[in-house]
């Protein structure tokens, strides 16, 4: 089976299950919105930037050393006891490190709500160390899931925990405990994956073990680490952090996280996507070489283009019917800043920020990633302080929007001087000038005040499926790939795809 057989096969399960936790997510988003209102939505935000900021403290490139390595040691060790010995170590190591950082946070937590003028949320220490201890053990378990593409038993195993979150979150919605109430859902719903993702994980640190050789293992952790550090100025927490700093209201930091949070969920299909991406790169480097690397970019890249972009333009242009749908009347203000960063990110991320950091590791270029990183995090900085004083929440979105394309911008720069990528730009204006030309009935809809969400998503995707079956974009040499994989799509197939080679 070929590296993009590999891809194809378990993005189905990706697909299918992130979706679905998506929608319970959607679900928990709504009732939290709805629960706490624009001002404490501000407050919760501010309160995530803590753990959050932590957990990348306290990364030290560890995901992306199982990410990269792992794969790699168990093609020149079959056996896993190279592999396990590197889980093992890694796992041990995050569990102390997380250990001193929960010392960390409780000691400088009062200096930090001093700074931001933010001191009555002191009541709010220990929560917010159990967050940080849960998501940070999490996300080393699952990148472990990722990289060994179990990804069935990923998705029910996040599924679950949503669900669980879901659950806890009624429970104290109809409680009335509040911001707590919000934050203990989601640490007793992580707690219970974490401890269900380390019970399923035995085998892959226990037993036989023999130590690897360290070779670039150091070098890629440590600039790893430097990405995420240095890469503050780039996360939506530096955002929050100078919002507050600026006295910016809290209803408008509310709104910033609802339209950042419910922008970022927009790639949804991509969920769990770049680190299999990055262990089939590492692999088909490994074996084949450079030119098939650059030919299973392309291939991900163009396919990855039809499961996001698609999205992206038709909440970029329904934008207030969204937010009305989901949030109500009341956060219609949050409109304008949905379409300024969905626009950003959906650029972003049509031109391929989640396979171009996975690239340039696997051909050894990660000096450009820590670059790109570094002065895509400067510039973030260096627009938020001119823009927040003038425009508040839109100046903050427009920032970081800037600062996100210039970056992924840089880095499709220096790929394309290393392997031969040009074919993917065709597939994605193809795909945007499609979506554009489904776009036009439902915003006719829109102009004559006859406009609902549901109503322009049917039409939306009517207009898109009908384009889609006339002018059939699709190669008959992916037809046969797709239908090699999946042999029941081929009666459906003819609609899409080219019937020749012709």
């Amino acid at each position: 089976m070929s590296s993009f057989q590999k891809f194809i096969t378990n993005i189905a399960w990706t697909t299918l299950g992130k979706t679905g936790v998506q929608v319970i997510l959607f679900v928990v988003s709504i009732l939290l919105t709805r629960y706490l209102g624009k001002e404490r939505l501000g407050d919760y935000a501010t309160l995530l930037v803590i753990p959050v900021f932590a957990r990348f403290l306290n990364s030290f490139g560890l995901e992306t050393l199982i990410n990269k390595k792992l794969p790699e040691l168990n093609i020149g060790d079959p056996s896993g006891s190279e592999g396990r010995y590197l889980v093992g170590r890694l796992l041990a190591i995050r569990f102390m490190t997380t250990v001193c950082f929960c010392f960390l946070i409780y000691h400088f937590l009062p200096y930090y709500l001093d700074f931001i003028g933010y001191q009555w949320l002191i009541e709010f220490r220990w929560a917010l160390i159990f967050y940080f201890f849960v998501i940070t053990i999490d996300s080393i378990l699952s990148t472990l899931f990722m990289t060994l593409l179990r990804f069935k038993t990923l998705t029910k195993v996040e599924t679950l925990g949503v669900l669980i979150n879901l659950a806890l979150l009624v429970l104290f919605i109809r409680l009335d405990h509040g911001i707590y109430g919000v934050l203990y859902a989601y640490i007793i719903s992580a707690g219970i994956t974490s401890v269900i993702y380390l019970s399923l994980a035995r085998g892959q640190f226990s037993g036989s073990v023999k130590k690897p050789e360290v070779g670039d293992m150091r070098h890629l952790a440590w600039v790893s680490y430097g990405i995420s550090f240095l890469g503050f100025g780039l996360m939506m927490q530096s955002d929050v952090l100078l919002l507050n700093y600026f006295h910016v209201g809290r209803a408008d930091i509310g709104l910033y996280h609802l339209a950042t949070g419910l922008g970022g969920t927009m790639s949804f299909l991509l969920a769990g996507v770049a680190p299999m991406a990055l262990s089939l790169f590492s692999e088909t480097y490994t074996r084949e070489g450079i030119k098939s690397l650059g030919n299973l970019y392309c291939q991900i890249v163009g396919f990855a283009s039809y499961l996001t972009i698609p999205i992206f333009v038709f909440c970029v242009l329904n934008a207030s019917h969204v937010i009305s749908f989901i949030y109500g009347s009341t956060f219609l203000e949050g409109s304008q800043a949905l379409v300024f960063y969905a626009s950003f990110t959906g650029v972003q991320i049509a031109l391929g920020i989640n396979f171009t950091v996975s690239s340039l590791y696997v051909i050894h270029r990660r000096d450009v990633v820590l670059r790109s990183t570094v002065e895509g995090s400067i510039l973030n900085i260096l627009l938020n302080l001119i823009l927040i004083p003038n425009f508040g929440m839109i100046g903050a979105i427009t920032a970081t929007g800037i600062a996100m394309v210039y970056m992924v911008l840089r880095q499709l720069k220096k790929i394309s001087t290393e392997m031969q990528i040009t074919s993917t730009f065709p597939i994605m204006g193809q795909c945007f000038l499609f979506c554009l030309i489904s776009s036009i009935p439902p915003l006719i809809l829109s102009w004559l005040h006859m406009g609902h969400l549901i109503i322009n998503l049917l039409l939306y995707l009517i207009t898109l499926i009908v384009l889609l079956v006339c002018m059939k974009p699709f190669k008959y040499e992916q037809r046969q790939l797709i239908t090699n994989v999946y042999p029941q799509l081929e009666p459906w197939a003819k609609w899409f795809f080219r019937s020749s080679k012709n």
